[in-house]
């Protein structure tokens, strides 16, 4: 018997439900997302082998902030976009934001150095500004329109 994919309730169910990020240090990771782009914290709570983790949460979308004790920074060097994607493995946080102007100036006045800023990128038809957190993991955020909107659907900014 055949089953109809659309009452699949295996990968067809398939959604994100959390980002999760490796620090250094808990306390300043919980700070520097709560401080710098306004995360909540849900709860804090050990997990096994003595790991610690922090869930976050903002606007429906979850972090889970990890420390493992004795942590290990395999990426002394960290890149520049778009330099940081040579290195294979999970590259960066992005996020949409309405106005990328406002969210520069939010984010400076907090003291985050802006690496790029409101950089127009015409292959996604909006601009991006990227900056790092405090253990130097790439964050970004791209700034929502429909151009942005169409590439997500079909790989192209025109309609």
């Amino acid at each position: 018997m055949t089953q109809n994919l659309s009452q699949s309730k295996g990968i067809e169910s398939l959604q994100l439900v959390n980002v999760a990020v490796s620090v250094m240090n808990l306390d300043e990771a919980i700070a520097w997302y709560s401080d710098k782009l306004g995360f909540i914290l849900n709860y804090r709570t050990a997990a096994i082998e003595g790991i610690e983790l922090a869930l976050m949460e903002k606007n429906g979308l979850y972090i889970d902030l990890i420390h493992y004790p004795e942590p290990i920074n395999l990426e002394p060097e960290r890149k520049n976009p778009p330099f940081h994607l040579q290195i294979a493995g999970l590259r960066n946080l992005v996020f949409f934001v309405d106005d990328s102007a406002a969210a520069d100036a939010e984010l400076k006045a907090k003291g985050v150095e802006l690496m790029w800023e409101s950089n127009f990128l015409p292959h996604l038809g909006t601009k991006v500004t990227a900056f790092q957190d405090m253990d130097g993991n790439l964050v970004a955020y791209w700034e929502k329109n429909e151009q942005i909107l169409n590439y997500l659907r079909t790989g192209r900014t025109q309609s």
